[in-house]
């Protein structure tokens, strides 16, 4: 097989690296700094893929440039000054370097082309071109418009460099490929650019808040800027969002763009997870995209998502030096571009719903709903298998130590204050930064506050402080507090500080706590007998227990009709730094269709700290009807209180198995929950009362159309359950209801699941079952009804009687009769087609 011709022309640019000698090296070079040169761009490129040439069949054609000695005679485009990162190593070790600090230089580039010329290789062989564009304009640009009108590979990778979109050699290749017919073919042209270049140009990408935002901003502001028109245009345009996403736009069609993710992370925190900026991560990007190309435009959504692997393993290695004091710091070629494969870093992806998001039909979309179509099977994999399941894999997340977010405007708000008191943190300061928390009762907002403190302020000293100012009698009782506050600064800890209660009145006073945190807050001082003494840095963390939202408590203080006037209220609402609605564990809304998932989360730490013995290699063994009292039931009276108070008066020391016997009495669950509506839950009994109402009297139709079919005797018409739905006994309609109750269960067992009409998802219904997921339905069925009737005191007869309530059915799936097997396959194939207009059966997974 001829193997796959790779050619690597543009700039090929030269640093200087700046970096520190070896802790084990000879005292004289112990402080010493050395430098060496290295050059970028495509020969970087070039270096990576010929690691790997021969595994992946390519013969790589490296740019031309004089030599490596004259390497010392080029101009440099950019000074790196690295430190060392992991000075652990012995002599013989590598050395992993982190950079410090980059300087650019004023700088011209000089194009240069492959190594093999028009003549040397066919025009059928030259499979792939990658072109590295420079930041500046090349001194010889004449020789690459030149080269690319004439080259004529099958694929042209363009990776684009600011300014973009702009100078005479984009305007060659914009409109395409130039081919031997003397056209541009613009569906082999591939442009690559970071997301920091299109924001840089003026479109308006949020950074790092969660990847549906960037999903939302990326439809809405992509054709922002005019002038870019060209490159939003181009067949086939790659965004890359650092080591942690990508977003692969296919500007020439309709086709929706595909991001490419990482859910543990977003933007920026893989590199801030390990060794931060590494130079080569866009070069490691291509490498990795023109491996896994096989020289064919087909391969390329497959080459994307291996490729941002290889960015990562670059990310995560970094820049080495070897044992020997001659050797100069090396990437881990071999290393970043061999033996890829998904599972290392599972990277998923996702079609992002444009068209929702252009039309703003949907405002509560999530990739969650997209990802897995059904929250609460993700919850029940959550509770027993973890976060980290595969029920859950595709699902994006934020962790803040113990605290994990699910709920994507939850993530959202915690990462925007996150990146707020990053920066406070890294800068010296000497007052306070406030942060107000709103929720429901029982949300969790001191833990979830002061987890986030404690992560961001890892590797400080750390002391706690709780200010609960519904115990406080006068304001005089701050004093202590702050006092010992600003002990903790002056030993050189860093106060992480919660505040209870700030937005209620003082007692016997008009006036909120408001008016005294005003002064502390604002300026960072309290009153002591009269004089001002300042508190030094801490984060304050407001929690409010009167309002669930910051927008309620905005609109109530507003008025100044609790205790401050506007211009006081006006200036405590200016003092915050940020606030955060957290949702709780409890259903929100209409709308809140995650709950059970954020639930779940809680749940899961909860039983853990409970009984251990519930776990075995990782995954609780939890039965599925405590699973869905605990997680569906829609509230609990003071949120998350209530769950581990019924977790902790539950039976379960020493358990391996929380079976529902192990669950308080119901008078004991009312205390925390509305008992008739858990115990419906626990029941099974999910749907509404119109749809189980609806299926229930569909059930019983498709069973007498089924049973008439059979042919039926006199007798048998007259039997109490074959009669129709409004001349039949309430038992026999109860028991076509409990039917209906167990649809949502039964479907589970074949990864489907019951809703309401996705259509503005482009979820496929399921039409129908294939005939080995009716075996299932159906034996499953049938032992549903093997135990409502023991339960309802039915026995085994070789005569069905239902006024002695005898059946000759009532025997296991194997022993019934084949006939009467029958029956039931055909009650639950009719699934699909007996449900209420608004509501459909989908696959769970991924949107198609």
């Amino acid at each position: 097989m001829p193997p796959i011709n790779v050619l690597l022309a543009g700039d090929a640019s030269v640093d200087v690296l700046i970096y520190p000698a070896r802790p084990d090296e000879n005292s004289w070079h112990k402080h010493m700094l050395k430098t060496c040169r290295q050059r970028s761009g495509a020969a970087l490129i070039s270096k990576f893929l010929k690691c790997v040439a021969h595994d992946y069949n390519l013969k790589i054609h490296e740019p031309i440039y004089s030599g490596p000695v004259n390497i010392q005679h080029e101009s440099v485009r950019s000074i790196l000054e690295f430190e060392i990162h992991d000075d652990s190593g012995s002599s013989s070790s590598h050395l992993t370097l982190k950079l410090n600090r980059i300087q650019q230089l004023d700088y011209q580039s000089v194009w240069k082309p492959p190594s093999a010329s028009f003549g040397t290789i066919n025009a059928t062989e030259k499979d792939v071109l990658v072109f590295q564009d420079t930041e500046s304009s090349f001194r010889n640009p004449d020789d690459a418009i030149y080269f690319l009108q004439n080259a004529r590979p099958r694929v042209l990778i363009y990776h684009m460099a600011p300014k973009l979109a702009s100078g005479s050699v984009w305007e060659t290749i914009r409109n395409g490929v130039h081919t031997e017919g003397g056209i541009q073919d613009p569906e082999k042209l591939v442009v690559v650019v970071s997301a920091n270049d299109l924001r840089a140009e003026g479109v308006q990408l949020s950074h790092g808040l969660s990847w549906e935002k960037t999903c939302e901003d990326f439809v809405e502001q992509l054709g922002s800027v005019g002038r870019l028109v060209s490159l939003v245009t181009c067949a086939h345009l790659v965004v890359l969002f650092n080591c942690d996403g990508v977003i692969y736009h296919r500007g020439g069609q309709l086709n929706q763009p595909t991001l490419y993710f990482d859910p543990k992370c977003i933007e920026g925190e893989f590199l801030r997870q390990n060794l931060g900026d590494v130079p080569g991560i866009k070069e490691a990007f291509i490498a990795g995209m023109v491996t896994h190309l096989g020289g064919s435009i087909k391969n390329l959504e497959k080459a994307i998502e291996l490729a941002l692997l290889s960015a990562r393993r670059l990310a995560a290695s970094g820049l080495v030096r070897g044992p020997n004091p001659t050797d100069n710091p090396e990437h881990l070629g071999l290393y970043i571009m061999s033996a890829l494969a998904t599972s290392e870093n599972p990277i998923f992806k996702l079609l992002i719903p444009s068209d929702i998001i252009g039309s703003g039909s949907d405002q509560y979309w999530s990739i969650l709903d997209r990802m897995v179509g059904d929250p609460a099977q993700v919850a029940r994999d959550i509770v027993k298998s973890g976060i980290t399941s595969s029920g859950s894999n595709g699902i994006p997340t934020a962790q803040f130590g113990r605290l994990v977010l699910v709920d994507r405007h939850e993530i959202e708000s915690f990462r925007i204050i996150s990146n707020v008191l990053r920066d406070y943190i890294d800068l010296p300061q000497t007052k306070p930064i406030s942060i107000a928390l709103f929720g429901p009762r029982g949300a969790g907002r001191s833990y979830a506050a002061m987890e986030m403190g404690r992560t961001l302020l890892n590797g400080r000293k750390v002391s706690k402080f709780r200010m609960d100012l519904t115990q406080i009698s006068t304001p005089m009782d701050l004093i202590p507090i702050f006092h010992s506050i600003r002990d903790c600064n002056l030993e050189g800890g860093f106060p992480l500080v919660y505040i209870n209660g700030f937005d209620t009145p003082v007692p016997g006073s008009p006036l909120l706590w408001l008016f005294h945190l005003l002064t502390p807050i604002l300026h960072g001082r309290f009153i002591d007998n009269g004089e001002s003494r300042p508190i030094g840095r801490a984060i304050f963390f407001l929690g409010s227990i009167n309002f669930k939202t910051y927008q309620k408590f905005q609109n109530q203080l507003g008025g100044g009709s609790r205790g401050l006037t506007p211009p006081r209220s006006e200036e405590f609402l200016g003092c915050l730094h940020g606030y955060v609605n957290i949702l709780g564990p409890d259903c929100v809304g209409e709308h809140d269709r995650l709950y059970p998932v954020r639930r779940a989360v809680i749940l899961r730490e909860l039983l853990e700290k409970r009984e251990p013995k519930l776990k075995v290699d990782g995954k609780f063994s939890i039965d599925e009807s405590v699973l869905d009292g605990l997680l569906l039931v829609p509230s609990y009276r003071q949120g998350i209180r209530s769950l581990k108070s019924i977790v902790a008066m539950s039976r379960l020391n020493g358990a391996h198995q929380f079976e529902r016997a192990a669950l308080p009495p119901a008078g004991q669950l009312d205390l925390h929950v509305n008992s008739d509506e858990f115990l419906r839950y626990l029941d099974g009994k999910v749907l509404a009362e119109s749809v189980r109402e609806h299926l229930a009297q569909n059930i019983h139709m498709a069973y007498l159309k089924k049973r008439f079919s059979m042919g039926m005797s006199d007798e048998d018409r007259k039997k109490p359950g074959h009669q129709p739905w409004g001349q039949l006994s309430e038992e026999f309609r109860e028991s076509a209801r409990g039917h209906a109750d167990n649809i949502p269960r039964k479907l589970r067992l074949v990864s489907c699941f019951l809703a309401e009409k996705q259509d503005h998802m482009h979820r496929e219904p399921v039409e129908k079952f294939s005939p080995d997921e009716i075996e299932v339905l159906a034996r499953n069925e049938h032992d549903r009804w093997n135990a409502e009737r023991l339960q309802k005191q039915w026995t085994k007869s070789s005569k069905t009687d239902s006024n002695v309530r005898t059946s000759s059915f009532l025997v296991a799936w194997n022993d019934l009769a084949r006939e009467w097997q029958d029956v039931d396959r055909e009650l639950v194939a009719s699934y699909p087609n007996i449900l209420p207009e608004d509501y459909q059966i989908y696959r769970m997974g991924s949107v198609r």
